[in-house]
């Protein structure tokens, strides 16, 4: 912390430390990889061309998330073009569960099935097909197991000559398009997905470097000028916002993600390709009545689990977050587990019960972690930063018993916490530099997010006012070398600071209605708690 806050910023050096973010990187379209980087994946659309040639039946299996969905979106959209028909199946997360299965290849009457964004590990799955004489193509962005499905796989991960191996599954769908379109010959512009591909990247956490920048730095500026008439409702919906990544990360996807955590991922995709403005209209209304009855789900499993986590004795001293209760609804845990992480800054794990204990994990390396606890596990896959889990009720306690002891808090976690809190700080900025000719300096670097964090600066200022506006959310006045700034703190009453030396961690934004210049903090603590 007394780094950050010795370590005096302006313009210039701010601007040199983003472009070192950017060093090594790919930054433009001409530079990303082409679909032949890719391992199998050539060969994986000849095999379509010849399934397309010999007018076979062709299924897409997605998953219930955005990722998923929009996988799915960018292949009906990409095949009507060509135009060949094709079979859109998203499981049902509470009737099917995750992925391909046995059950659901039961019900298809198809000669070949594609996955997007799931499938990696699916090898009962992959060995059912083979029975049925069905062609199956896994692609899929997940971690691998040491056992591969008996499959043509096409996953980054699996892809030495790939320079990039965490893109998201959408993003293996676009260069599958791309694959086909080579092999086809066809005169079908990639760029025109990008919009879809967008929400994509952002939802499922990408690494803002390299690709995943380029393509979402693309995506947003095609999203702005999409006819679609999806995005023509969305962007009218949500006007009173700037169209950028934090749009997308807390709106968009949330909205998107509401119908497969309470009804049915379906309604999401049909929103997404519908071209009947009445009907995309009466789809969009049922996304807000799904996402209004999430968010109250999740309030009130939320209190429950942080009520279950802070009853612990020495909960504070606790190194992982694990909470459990039978009726938690399976499609939100994820967000309570994020939500518990955020506030705790400790791994969290929460389950709900449907036959066996699902949960959802949040954190860091949450791959890693549960590779060492196998033996308590059913079933378990995901990334770095979010994994689902699967266990048998009677060995929660053996499972939790084994996390805590050996994740017991230590230096190197504390360091990762602290690290965490200041994720984004550049260093300590005088209010002298903080105008608009900043704010067009950090355009620059933009799309923001996570592996770019958006830049945040510390600053000791005096709190002049404070107002209260909606749900205690703060807006107050602050002063720094004679000078003062707006600034916003969400969820947070911030009366108790008022005349008080602070000191702070902030972005900029603009505000979109009056186009004004103001502060969101991020962390806010009277000096007095430093000295």
């Amino acid at each position: 912390m007394q780094n950050l806050i010795n370590k005096t910023l302006d313009k210039a050096s701010i601007k040199t430390l983003l472009k070192e973010r950017f060093e090594n990187q790919i930054t433009t379209l001409k530079e990303i990889p082409k679909p032949a980087t890719l391992d199998n994946l050539t060969l994986i659309a000849q095999r379509i061309k010849a399934a397309i040639l010999e007018q076979k039946k062709i299924a897409i299996v997605g998953d219930y998330d955005v990722d998923g969905v929009v996988s799915c979106a960018i292949l009906q959209e990409f095949f009507a073009k060509i135009p060949y028909p094709l079979e859109i199946i998203i499981p049902n997360r509470f009737s099917d569960g995750y992925g391909i299965s046995k059950a659901l290849i039961e019900n298809l009457d198809v000669q070949m099935i594609i996955t997007v964004d799931n499938g990696i590990n699916a090898t009962e799955a992959a060995d059912f097909c083979k029975q049925k004489g069905i062609e199956l193509i896994i692609t899929d962005h997940h971690i691998p197991a040491k056992e591969l499905p008996n499959a043509l796989i096409c996953n980054p991960k699996l892809s030495a000559e790939f320079i990039e191996k965490e893109i998201c599954g959408a993003c293996v769908a676009w260069y599958l398009c791309g694959s086909i379109k080579e092999a086809m010959g066809l005169e079908i512009p990639m760029v025109e997905f990008l919009d879809y591909l967008a929400l994509a990247i952002v939802s499922d956490v990408m690494p803002l470097r390299g690709i995943n920048w380029v393509l979402l730095k693309k995506g947003l500026s095609v999203f702005k000028e999409s006819k679609r008439v999806a995005f023509v409702l969305l962007k009218e919906y949500f006007k009173k916002y700037n169209i950028d990544s934090r749009l997308i990360g807390y709106y968009i996807a949330p909205l998107l993600n509401a119908a497969g955590r309470v009804e049915s991922a379906m309604r999401s995709y049909e929103f997404l390709i519908q071209k009947d403005s009445k009907k995309a209209f009466v789809l969009l209304e049922q996304l807000l009545t799904f996402n209004a009855k999430r968010k109250t789900l999740q309030s009130t499993m939320y209190l429950e689990a942080k009520e279950q986590f802070i009853s612990q004795r020495d909960y504070l001293s606790l190194p992982f977050i694990v909470v459990y209760k039978a009726n938690w609804n399976e499609g939100v845990i994820g967000i309570v587990a994020a939500m518990l992480y955020e506030e705790f800054l400790k791994p969290a794990i929460v389950f709900a019960k449907e036959g066996s204990l699902k949960g959802s994990m949040r954190g860091v390396d949450c791959m890693g972690i549960l590779e060492n606890y196998r033996q308590f596990l059913e079933n378990f896959g995901g990334h770095s930063g979010a994994a689902g889990i699967v266990l048998k009720e009677e060995n929660l306690e053996g499972f939790k018993k084994a996390l805590i002891q050996s994740q017991q808090m230590g230096d190197t976690q504390e360091k990762n916490l602290l690290a965490q809190r200041l994720k984004g700080v550049l260093g300590n900025l005088s209010f002298k530099e903080v105008d608009e000719e900043l704010f067009l300096l950090l355009q620059n670097f933009e799309p923001y997010g996570y592996g770019n964090a958006l830049p945040r600066f510390l600053t000791q200022a005096r709190v002049r006012e404070v107002r209260i506006f909606g749900d205690y959310h703060s807006s107050i006045l602050l002063e720094n070398e004679g000078i003062t700034k707006e600034a916003v703190m969400f969820n947070r009453d911030l009366r108790d600071l008022k005349n008080q030396e602070v000191l702070c961690s902030y972005s900029l934004y603009k505000n979109s209605f009056h186009q004004r210049l103001c502060l969101q903090l991020a962390e806010i603590a009277p000096m007095k708690a430093f000295e």
